[in-house]
């Protein structure tokens, strides 16, 4: 808002949980990985309903598609913002969209509170008028009870939120809590507090979130009545055990929103903020558990969609699509194994994929915004091997996840090989810049006197440069005569990827020697070639250590040097064996050896290179101790503007 408007602060600071950098760490970790779950399980909910012809006829599930697309749009409007505080530590946010942060999250808030009505209908109607239920709750019903719940629930926020807007908000600006809510905006506000705003904002929270749970408490009041009276005891056992799951899910949300809206601003910040968490983060990941982790319908609908899946993948592998003696698309096989396992590789590798970009992200952040790591070859090399290893991992583990959660295994020809070039690229790429991390370590070990004129920045990005340009052109020649050869069946891949040997052993014979000789042929001088130098690079920095160096002086460079040579080991142990004969080995052990340097390598690099490096540890500290003097300065200005009447 403008000075015209009354309003003199142009932006709001979030002072979000006010911990120390390791619980922030821990806090976004944790926060990441619900949010994450959260949006999991209801795009699995939603997939279900509207793939399943069974339940999408149910109003019970037609609501709760609804109801977990709103869930999704909930969580969506708080906890992104939320993460990205406690990753920048910053908290600084504009005027205007603070309010729209708050007019959001308010308008999803009723509209969740219209849904949970409409949800408690319908079980009443269910259960107290079985007869009238079918005519009454009808799909079109439903959606009508939908679209009102969203229309309602966006309009009844308008006018308490624009007149809290038209306020004077003239200092401080800081804001005790991790997102814009009524209460910490209205203590901002400056005296005197007109009483509109606060009226109406509290007339919509009582008619709002009120009368809902009246409703919803007279509606499984009823039911509960209902059941006592005129069910039988086996019928009300399992009646009530549904009801228990819908009253929970209704407790876990009014309860603490209840008592944080009826009368807004007056309890403990950090009780705020913990009571606020439950309902915008816990409560959208539990729900879905709650109504489906025990439900046999929807146990039955996963059922019908695996089968569905699995008829469909096999009519699609016998009526194989070629053309002219050309196969159009692949079908990745991946992991064969159970829905259980296939869930629990989804989970894990999700996890891993997520803390391998946050890892990698931190040390290119770290480096860009500390001056004196952006000075030091060695950081340069890291800070981009993180970007190269970002790179690496989002060839292939996104669609790796992808076909674990959907079952979805085809890929089409050019995709396929354009999968398999980049992949193979930033292998090579990766082996270049270990080689020039390599020959950083001997540089400064061997010849300490010269390293500062040798290895200066500009060297170092001449390094990085050819790296990257060398990578990508070894492999055009023979991933371009692969693709060349010809495919007429079958198109099934035993791998979780497009790689060389899979590919190349479902070529239609006779095989052509110029492909296969061309991709050994650049295996073996990019990886082993890379190899020699690289172990010959840590040869003699290890000789030149045992030689002319201190006993403390040894046990500190080893130490440093023996993380260098985990990371290489790492990385080409199992490369070597998989890239100099490819397609030798057993499918199963090729997925779980590729798996170790296309997920568990990225993953383990940046703690291997960080956790134990005291430089990286000094770096964060004083970024931390930057953002500490930023905020505070930030502070004292709005507190000397206040002093002045120039805010």
């Amino acid at each position: 808002m403008d000075p015209a408007n009354g309003t003199r602060v142009q932006e709001f600071i979030l002072l979000g949980f006010g911990v120390g950098q390791q619980k922030r760490f821990l806090l976004l970790i944790f926060f990441t990985i619900l949010y994450v779950f959260t949006l999991a399980e209801n795009v699995t909910i939603i997939v279900l309903v509207v793939l399943d012809a069974q339940l999408a006829r149910l109003p019970m599930y037609i609501l709760l598609s609804n109801f977990s697309w709103l869930e999704i749009c909930y969580v969506t409007s708080t906890v992104p913002r939320m993460l990205f505080d406690l990753a920048s530590t910053q908290g600084i946010i504009s005027f205007s969209s603070c309010f729209l942060q708050f007019y959001i999250f308010c308008s999803f808030g009723s509209t969740e509170c219209f849904f949970l009505s409409s949800m408690a209908l319908d079980r009443y109607l269910a259960i107290c008028h079985p007869l009238r239920y079918p005519q009454i709750m009808s799909p079109n019903f439903c959606y009508v009870l939908i679209i009102a719940s969203w229309i309602i629930g966006v309009l009844a926020y308008i006018v308490p939120v624009t007149l809290i807007s038209k306020m004077s908000f003239c200092g401080p600006n800081i804001i005790d809590h991790f997102l814009c809510d009524a209460g910490p905006i209205l203590a901002l506000a400056c005296p005197p507090i007109p009483k509109a705003p606060i009226m109406s904002y509290i007339f919509m929270d009582v008619v709002v979130i009120l009368g809902n749970i009246v409703f919803v408490v007279l509606s499984y009041g009823s039911v509960i009545v209902t059941l006592i009276k005129n069910s039988s005891k086996g019928n009300r056992v399992k009646s009530f055990s549904t009801i228990s799951f819908h009253l929970l899910v209704v407790t876990l949300f009014y309860g603490p929103l209840a008592g944080m809206y009826v009368n807004p601003g007056e309890a403990d910040p950090n009780v705020t903020k913990i009571v606020t968490l439950c309902y915008t983060a816990i409560t959208p990941f539990l729900n879905p558990m709650i109504y489906c982790l025990r439900n046999d319908q929807v146990n039955e609908a996963l059922l019908r969609l695996w089968r569905r899946k699995a008829v469909f993948l096999k009519s699609k592998m016998d009526s194989m699509q070629i053309t002219n003696g050309t196969v159009q698309e692949f079908i990745l096989l991946g992991f064969e194994v159970g829905q259980l396992q296939r869930l629990l590789i989804l989970t894990f590798f999700t996890l891993l994929y997520m803390l391998a970009m946050a890892e990698n992200i931190t040390i290119i952040i770290v480096v860009v915004l500390d001056t004196h790591l952006a000075r030091l070859p060695m950081y340069i090399f890291l800070s981009n091997f993180s970007w190269l290893e970002i790179c690496y991992v989002n060839t292939n583990i996104p669609r790796m996840l992808l076909h674990l959660a959907l079952s979805n295994k085809f890929i089409s020809f050019s995709s396929c090989f354009l999968q398999f070039y980049v992949f193979c690229s930033l292998a090579s790429t990766e082996c270049f810049f270990l080689s020039s991390m390599a020959l950083d370590r001997y540089l400064a070990i061997c010849h300490p006197l010269r390293y500062p004129q040798i290895m200066s920045p500009n060297f170092c990005y001449v390094l990085i440069t050819a790296s990257w340009v060398l990578g990508f052109l070894v492999y055009i020649v023979p991933v371009t005569l692969i693709s060349k050869m010809s495919f007429c069946g079958p198109n099934v891949i035993d791998h979780f990827l497009c790689d060389g040997g899979p590919i190349m052993a479902l070529a239609c014979p006779p095989i052509p020697n110029a492909p296969l000789d061309s991709l050994i042929f650049m295996d073996v001088v990019m990886i082993l070639g890379n190899i020699i130098f690289t172990v010959l690079s840590y040869g003699s920095v290890i000789v030149t250590l045992i030689k002319n160096y201190s006993k403390g002086n040894q046990v500190k460079s080893f130490s440093t040097i023996s993380f260098h040579l985990l990371v290489v080991t790492l990385f080409y142990g199992p490369l070597a064996g998989m890239y100099v004969k490819p397609g030798v080995a057993d499918s199963n052990s090729t997925k779980i050896v590729t798996l170790c340097y296309t997920a568990i390598t990225p993953f383990l690099n940046p703690m291997i290179y960080c956790l134990r490096n005291d430089q990286v540890k000094e770096a964060l500290l004083r970024l931390w101790r930057r953002k500490a003097v930023f905020l505070k300065s930030k502070m004292d200005r709005v507190k000397k503007r206040k002093g002045t009447g120039n805010i």
